[in-house]
């Protein structure tokens, strides 16, 4: 397919500009936020089109163009091997990382308390992969799951302190840590609560990361 012949594309209205080093954060009519590398050469403008080569709103944007001028374009073909390339490195990497840090993963699993440990031991069995993918988030989870369990006690304080700004929520449990996702906090007080509530929910309880990846993928079920 050549360009001329592509029509996959949403062609948006820029709203705003705002130069950020070397970039510039371009915000459409719709809200969608979008990074212009300076180094592409075409500097946006408040009320320029933007062309974005897509099948559609989450899929992935694999061309550019600002009122006619390009600023990058794969084709979709193109953008499949790009893909799929980074889908080998990705996974490299991420290989490799497991295997730095796999006897910190070992001595952390070891300290856990059991049923936090049959909730690790039911993903692995059920993903094969899931050590090298997904264990590492699924740990850190459980760790500041069981932080916040010992340092409120009950499922209700937990629920009230939750709802506190981070400085606060600090003084009642100083061993969180600073850079949580939405994703992790909300997990890990999930957690929390159930390790006191009815601690077999611990194993029960889909994984962290479940949401975005899927059940299946990540070894909530075999």
């Amino acid at each position: 397919m050549s360009k001329e012949n592509d029509s996959e594309y949403l062609d948006m209205r820029i709203c705003s500009v705002e130069a950020i080093s070397d970039v510039w954060s371009i915000i459409v009519e719709d809200g969608w936020v979008f990074w212009v590398a300076k180094e592409w050469g075409v500097e946006p403008h408040s009320g320029d089109i933007a062309r974005f080569y897509c099948k559609g709103v989450g899929f992935p944007i694999r061309g550019l163009d600002i009122n006619g001028r390009e600023c990058y374009y794969r084709t979709p073909e193109e953008e499949a091997d790009r893909h799929t390339q980074w889908v080998t490195d990705n996974e490299i990497k991420n290989k490799a990382e497991f295997e730095q840090n796999r006897a910190s993963l070992d001595a952390q699993y070891d300290a856990l308390p059991a049923v936090f440990k049959r909730r690790i031991d039911k993903f692995r069995a059920n993903n094969q992969d899931f050590r090298w993918e997904y264990e590492s988030y699924e740990m850190f989870v459980c760790i500041e799951a069981i932080k916040i369990a010992d340092a409120l006690k009950t499922s209700d304080a937990i629920r009230e302190w939750s709802k506190k700004d981070f400085e606060e929520q600090g003084r009642f449990v100083p061993e969180l840590y600073e850079g949580h996702s939405y994703n992790t906090f909300d997990a890990a007080c999930r957690l929390a609560m159930l390790y006191l509530e009815n601690p077999e929910g611990v194993v029960k309880q889909y994984g962290a990361l479940a949401p975005l990846v899927g059940s299946k993928e990540y070894g909530c079920i075999s």
